[in-house]
Formats: C-alpha cells, sequence, structure tokens
C-alpha cells in the first residue's frame, strides 16, 4: 500500500493509440491526476493528427457533413493547463521495459504503458490519411464514386459491410448493390443466426442482393481499401462473375506489432501469435510476460477471441487496464518494481488486478437510418421491427459521435477543428 507522500511522486504513463481501447485508458487515468496524484503524467500517442470515428463510416460514407463531424482533434483531448501530454507520431519500437522510441527519433521513459495500437479493419473504415483533411477526402473520392456509378460490389457480410450496403442501397436506390460473404450466414456468427436472417430480409426491402458461400477473388493491383473503376471479379466458389463500378472491401483485418521485436529479443521470446502477429495477454489484459506485468495491451492488436473487438467492448478493455493500472499505482507498485530482477520479485510487488470480462452481450446493426437488426441478453431482434427501432434510437442517428465528443473536452477551443 503506498505511503501518503508517494502520492506526489512523479509517474509517467504512455498510452499508444488513440481509438476506443487507448482513449478509455488515457482519459480515466488523467482524471487520477486530479485525485492527489499531482505528479503523474499521461502521454497519448497517435499516428493520426485526429480521431476518426470509425464505427460510424458507413454513414460518413454517404453523409459529407457528418464526415467532417467524424474527426475530433486530439489537440483537444486532455484539458488546457494540464500536464498531460498528445504526440503527434508513430510508435518505432518498444525499446526495453521502461523506454519507448517514436518514429521521429524522439525517446520517452514509462513507468506504465499501453499499447492500444488498434488494427487496420478491412476497407475505409480505416482511413489512410493522418490528417482530418486527409481523411475527408479519401472519404469523398469514394462517395464521389458511388455518386457516378451505376453498380456497386461490397465484399465481406461482417457487421461493418452489412452497414455499407445498407446505407449506400438507402442514399442510392436507382444503383444496382451487391454483398458477397464467403460464409453461410451474415454478422459474426457468435450472435444468433436471427439477426443474420433479418439483415438479410432488410437489405432485400432496400434492393441489396447477397451472395452466401463465395469468396471474391482480388487481383493484386486492387486498392487497399476501396477501388472506384469498373471491375469484373470472379467468385472462387462459384465461378460467378461481380461486375460493378465501385469495389468496397470489408474483409482482412491486420494488426502490425513489429514494434515489439527489441523487446522479445531482450526477453528471449515471442510476445505475439505466430502469423496473426496479435500480442499474448493475460486475463487482465497484462502483458503475457511475467516480468512485465506495468504493460496493458486493450482493443484489437491484443489475442482475445474477435468477438471481443467491436468499438465499445474494446473502450470497455481499455477502462479495465486503466483501473489495473490504478490499483498499480496507488500501491506504489512504479517505486517497488525498479532494482527487482526476478518473475517472483515482480510478482511479489504487484498487487491482484482485475480480470475484464465480457459481459455485455448486445449488437447494433443499422442498414440505413431506418432498418437494423439487433441482439440483446440473447434476444435476436433480426426481422421485427423491434430491431429497427432499438437501432434507430441508439445507433444510427450518429453511431454515438455524441458520446465520443465527451472525450474531448476543449474541442471548442482547439486550433485543427
Amino acid at each position: 500500500m503506498a505511503i501518503i507522500e508517494d502520492k506526489y511522486r512523479e509517474i509517467s504513463v504512455v498510452v499508444i493509440g488513440g481509438s476506443y481501447a487507448g482513449a478509455a485508458a488515457a482519459k480515466r487515468l488523467a482524471a487520477l491526476s486530479k485525485k492527489g496524484y499531482s505528479g503523474l503524467k499521461v502521454t497519448l500517442v497517435d499516428k493520426s493528427t485526429h480521431y476518426f470515428h470509425a464505427i460510424g463510416f458507413p454513414k460518413a460514407l454517404v453523409d459529407a457533413e457528418f464526415a467532417e463531424k467524424s474527426f475530433l482533434p486530439f489537440s483537444a483531448f486532455f484539458e488546457t493547463g494540464s500536464k498531460h501530454e498528445f504526440i503527434n507520431q508513430k510508435l518505432s519500437r518498444v525499446v526495453d521495459e521502461h523506454h519507448i522510441e517514436l518514429d521521429n527519433g524522439q525517446s520517452l521513459y514509462y513507468d506504465y504503458l499501453v499499447l492500444a495500437t488498434g488494427g487496420q479493419a478491412p476497407g475505409p473504415i480505416n482511413v489512410v490519411g493522418r490528417t482530418k483533411e486527409e481523411g475527408v477526402k479519401e472519404i469523398q473520392q469514394l462517395r464521389e464514386g458511388l455518386d457516378n456509378a451505376d453498380s456497386v460490389l461490397i465484399v465481406g457480410g461482417g457487421a461493418v459491410g452489412v452497414e455499407v450496403a445498407g446505407f449506400v442501397a438507402n442514399k442510392y436506390p436507382s444503383k444496382k448493390v451487391t454483398l458477397v460473404h464467403s460464409r453461410s450466414r451474415l454478422l459474426p456468427e457468435t450472435f444468433r443466426e436471427g439477426i443474420s436472417n433479418g439483415a438479410i430480409a432488410k437489405l432485400g426491402q432496400l434492393g441489396v442482393k447477397v451472395i452466401l458461400n463465395d469468396k471474391v477473388e482480388l487481383p493484386s493491383d486492387f486498392g487497399y481499401a476501396s477501388n472506384v473503376g469498373h471491375r469484373v471479379l470472379r467468385g472462387t466458389n462459384s465461378g460467378n462473375e461481380y461486375e460493378s463500378d465501385v469495389q468496397i472491401l470489408a474483409v482482412g483485418f491486420k494488426v502490425y506489432t513489429e514494434y515489439l521485436e527489441p523487446l522479445e529479443t531482450s526477453l528471449g521470446h515471442s510476445l505475439r501469435v505466430e502469423g496473426s502477429g496479435a500480442i499474448k495477454v493475460l486475463p487482465t489484459l497484462q502483458l503475457d510476460a511475467p516480468m512485465l506485468p506495468h504493460i496493458f495491451v486493450p482493443g484489437d492488436v491484443n489475442n482475445l477471441p474477435v468477438s471481443t473487438k467491436f468499438g465499445f467492448k474494446a473502450e470497455m478493455q481499455g477502462n479495465t487496464a486503466a483501473a489495473n493500472i490504478k490499483k498499480l499505482i496507488i500501491s506504489g507498485f512504479d517505486k517497488a518494481f525498479k532494482g527487482k530482477d526476478s518473475a517472483k520479485a515482480v510478482a511479489a510487488a504487484a498487487p491482484a488486478v482485475g480480470k475484464w470480462t465480457d459481459y455485455i452481450d448486445l449488437i447494433l446493426v443499422p442498414m440505413g437510418p431506418d432498418l437494423g437488426v439487433a441482439q440483446v441478453l440473447k434476444i435476436a431482434l433480426g426481422a421485427s421491427s423491434v430491431g429497427n427501432f432499438l437501432v434507430r434510437q441508439l445507433k444510427s442517428k450518429d453511431f454515438m459521435l455524441g458520446i465520443r465528443k465527451g472525450y474531448f473536452p476543449m474541442i471548442k477551443k482547439a486550433k485543427h477543428e
């Protein structure tokens, strides 16, 4: 247990990645500095100047005004006058148990590290540009392609693919919209089949043609996220040819974790899952390394099941990581940890922390402003109008952007808004 004077010690928390998990962790930990820990500094590092509200991409794609609003400046994340800091850089490598290096060569010391680097989501849901202007332009170019197209092909029938298909078909009712999915049902298979059946029916109401059990073969010169231009792609299972003027990918999630290689070398063993590159974590979201209980990995970049990778669940993981770091800080672990040279000694210095539990059974999938499917507490709201109502009230209006703005208290004063 920490002694009173220890509350005023200097404590450095570095959070890498400002999306759902990272933003939640940074915000919660920064609040601790107002509760007596005046020496606590939280540094948030992200490669982009703005947070992009990725879950709202389907609406941003067809609504230029909403797209503009979907970029929130990280310069407004921390309150003016606080010692906390945002650094617009990309993580290059985790050097050792107390240092990281950024792409610009800058070295940062940390007592606690949160690796919330996420992943590259399928399709244009994750914009490539690192500024608001670049991101808005990417979405605008795809929107202009849709304006001029007669036909649209969407590859992938997870939540993103279904939502994009619905919003595109609702916005452009005269265009031919086709959704091709490699599995036998739409949406994650961890949810009930009723929401898949409901999604197929409601997409049908919008005129979307849904093809299941077929995998689209993509040419080597295909753009990462989407392609504007006439193409004929072939289904590898069916041999069908899919002709379209715009193609949007909603498949192929990847994580990039090469920044751990120096740390792995010093430890003498891998910290990542072979093949996927996902970072191995304990149920507490701590890095699966006995000597490094002060490193946490919430969100898409860890090796937890894909069903835990929805935006709000990543945010929950960020909150859990922050709560556990708070326990370590209050216990004085960062002082006790220094000088420990064995896993046994480190374990003795660390207090027990909480496990992350995936206890919320919820999915909301809007298909345009009026239709949608949902699952709540194992109850599938697929074909019913109740699903439409619930999704309209909770998600499709602004995809919860209003809630996210609460993370940016200085947004009205930010220079880059």
